[in-house]
């Protein structure tokens, strides 16, 4: 499935990209997150997309209080389009272990249930810092990361995967970085020279 591809500005800069891209987003501290997180989703409910976040939290109960963090509520606050979260727990791993397959059927759902609402796309942002935290199968991440450039080919979804540098050595952020076309580092929007299309679309990008 095909679809004409339209190019979006996320909000805080006049940089724009195309629709369906795979974004890596790298902070330097916690501010810089609260600021371009709400612009995230506030220019996907201007464009008539669902924005669906998935926190790197514990238990459902948490969620309210990482939306007061990030502002998420405020972000939708008079706008028809719709906002949800999931903890990593729920929509990643619900067994206990990482499955890309789990997590690429969830988001392909997600955009489906979003057409037929009426809704023109979707776009999603993740927390992926748990990788450092020991969780059965966080080595398939990677994996998981390169396998979601080929859904947004098939349908018009906008990825945004969060990396908080300060949690990660060199050889780490090497492997992250082999994944994703476009980076957001300082707030810019660049394309990322280290990245590394898998040629059949599966797997470590670089074969290991």
């Amino acid at each position: 499935m095909s679809h004409e591809r339209r190019h979006i500005c996320l909000g805080f800069t006049d940089e724009r990209y195309p629709e369906g891209t795979h974004i890596c987003y790298l902070y330097n501290d916690d501010e810089e997150r609260r600021r371009i997180l709400p612009l995230f989703a506030r220019h996907a409910l201007l464009e008539h997309e669902t924005f669906d976040y998935v926190a790197d939290v514990p238990g459902v109960a948490d969620l309210p209080r990482v939306m007061g963090e990030l502002d998420l509520l405020r972000a939708a606050e008079g706008l028809s389009g719709q906002i949800a979260m999931a903890t990593a727990r729920d929509g990643y791993y619900p067994d206990g272990a990482f499955d890309p397959d789990a997590m690429l059927a969830r988001l392909r759902a997600k955009y489906q249930q979003g057409l037929a609402s009426g809704h023109a796309g979707a776009r999603f942002a993740g927390e992926m810092t748990w990788a450092l935290r020991g969780i059965p199968g966080a080595d398939r991440i990677i994996e998981c990361e390169s396998r979601i450039n080929d859904l947004v080919k098939e349908a018009p979804v906008t990825v945004m995967c969060q990396y908080d540098l300060r949690q990660f050595d060199g050889a780490m952020m090497f492997d992250v970085m082999q994944v994703h076309p476009v980076m957001i580092v300082g707030g810019h929007i660049l394309r990322n020279p280290f990245y590394q299309h898998p040629p059949d679309g599966h797997g470590r990008p670089h074969g290991s």
